[in-house]
């Protein structure tokens, strides 16, 4: 069994060993990029148009106001200032001083909106533009990457296939806690003992635990919690 549980190891670092060869790729660290610009473009355009909405119900909503100050000028025009007194003239006279600035107001406004307006519009084609070049090194980078992945796949999929073949032939126990350890990202699992003491953290194991060890050939190390094994050299 304990031959089995190390032939194991042995492939399984062997698989660990390719699969950290095609995570850090060049061709998939590109590939991870392109996928962050993509989203972080999309995510951008959302945001503009919706800035681009709001500054659009603000456009509209002034220049209605802009309309409305026009029509209020256009009435006071209409007054027949020859039947009006001097009070009821100078009153006319500061309502039009008074549309007028108001107007102004709005048309400056109206115009600040309009430039904001453009410069949105501006960001989102620059930004949609930005996505589609980046979606383009995407497919590119893929096409890359499942080139220089597909030799390493088969080799993944043949070592998957005899670590399944040997795990019949192994102690669930045994592979069990392999697993368990695996998922901690502790490797390896079972390691030797070496000098009377762990094969990875040198911890010296008491006679007492040597003497079990010798009894059970396989033990957990009181430190590391690895798996100590007795060579059989």
């Amino acid at each position: 069994m304990l031959k089995e549980i190390l032939q194991y190891q042995k492939m399984d670092a062997n698989l660990v060993k390719i699969e950290r060869e095609l995570e850090n790729s060049d061709a998939k660290r590109v590939v991870n990029q392109m996928v962050e610009q993509v989203k972080n473009a999309q995510n951008k355009l959302v945001s503009i148009e919706r800035s681009a909405s709001q500054l659009i119900a603000d456009y509209e909503k002034i220049k209605q106001e802009f309309e409305q100050e026009s029509k209020r000028l256009d009435d006071i025009k209409q007054r027949d200032f020859h039947e009006l007194s001097e009070a009821e003239l100078r009153e006319s006279s500061s309502d039009i001083s008074k549309q007028i600035a108001n107007m102004l107001s709005l048309n400056k406004e109206i115009t600040g909106l309009s430039k904001k307006i453009v410069r949105t519009l501006n960001d989102f084609e620059t930004t949609k533009q930005s996505g589609v070049l980046a979606k383009k090194k995407y497919n590119e980078s893929m096409t890359r990457y499942n080139k220089f992945a597909g030799d390493k796949t088969q080799k993944i999929q043949e070592i998957k296939d005899e670590l399944a073949r040997l795990e019949k032939q192994i102690d669930p126990k045994l592979l069990e806690r392999y697993k368990v350890m695996r998922e901690d990202h502790k490797f390896p699992i079972f390691v030797p003992l070496v000098n009377n003491a762990c094969g990875v953290c040198a911890m010296q194991l008491p006679n007492a635990r040597l003497d079990l060890l010798k009894e059970k050939r396989v033990l957990e190390c009181e430190n590391c919690h690895r798996m100590i094994y007795l060579n059989d050299d």
